[in-house]
C-alpha cells in the first residue's frame, strides 16, 4: 500500500489521491488500512514520502561521485530514469506534498524535512569538491530549484530535455566555479 501511495502522490498530488484509490491501486484489503495505518492518510503518505526518498537516495550515486560532473549526474539521473520508466507521469512527491498539503502540517513538515536532508546532501557534496559551505548552500538551493522546475517542464513536454539542460548548465557552472 505504501508503494501505491507513493506512485499515486507522484502522479496526482496529495489532494488527488484518496484512501480508496490507494487501496484499489494496491489490490489490498481495505481493512488493512486501519490495522497498519491507524494514523490514516497522513501516516500512509508520510511513509510513502520516506519510501520515495529512500529509493531516490539508493539510486543516487552522490556519495560515490568522484567529480562534479558525476555529482550533478547523481542528482539528475534518478529523476530522468523515473520519468522515462513512468512515461513522464511521476513527479517529485516532496514538492507535490509541500504544494498540495497546505492543510496538513504533519505531512508538510515531513516533506520539508526530507527536502532539507536532500539539500544538505547536495550541499555537503559540493563542499567536498571545494565550495565554501555558504556558496555550496546557495549552489544546492539553485540546483534543486532548477531540478524541480525541470521535472515539471519534462512532464509537460514529455521530454528529458529540461533535465538535460539543467545537467549541462550545472555541470559547466559548478566546474567553472571550482576553478
Amino acid at each position: 500500500m505504501v508503494d501505491s501511495a507513493a506512485v499515486l502522490v507522484r502522479e496526482r498530488g496529495v489532494h488527488g489521491v484518496g484512501l480508496r484509490e490507494i487501496v484499489a491501486h494496491s489490490g489490498g484489503p481495505r481493512g488493512s488500512l486501519q490495522r497498519y495505518f491507524p494514523g490514516g492518510k497522513t501516516q500512509l503518505l508520510g511513509e510513502a514520502l520516506d519510501l520515495v526518498a529512500a529509493d531516490i537516495a539508493a539510486q543516487s550515486k552522490l556519495l560515490d561521485a568522484r567529480t562534479l560532473t558525476e555529482a550533478v549526474d547523481a542528482v539528475i539521473a534518478p529523476w530522468r530514469k523515473s520519468l522515462l520508466d513512468s512515461d513522464f507521469t511521476l513527479g517529485c512527491p516532496i514538492a507535490a506534498t509541500i504544494v498540495d498539503a497546505s492543510g496538513n502540517d504533519q505531512l508538510r513538515e515531513k516533506a520539508r524535512t526530507l527536502l532539507s536532508q536532500w539539500h544538505e546532501s547536495v550541499r555537503d557534496t559540493l563542499v567536498r569538491f571545494g565550495s565554501s559551505k555558504s556558496v555550496a548552500d546557495e549552489q544546492a538551493s539553485v540546483l534543486l530549484a532548477a531540478l524541480e522546475g525541470a521535472l515539471i517542464l519534462a512532464r509537460a513536454q514529455r521530454s528529458t530535455q529540461p533535465l538535460d539542460a539543467v545537467q549541462r548548465f550545472f555541470t559547466a557552472a559548478l566546474t567553472q566555479a571550482a576553478k
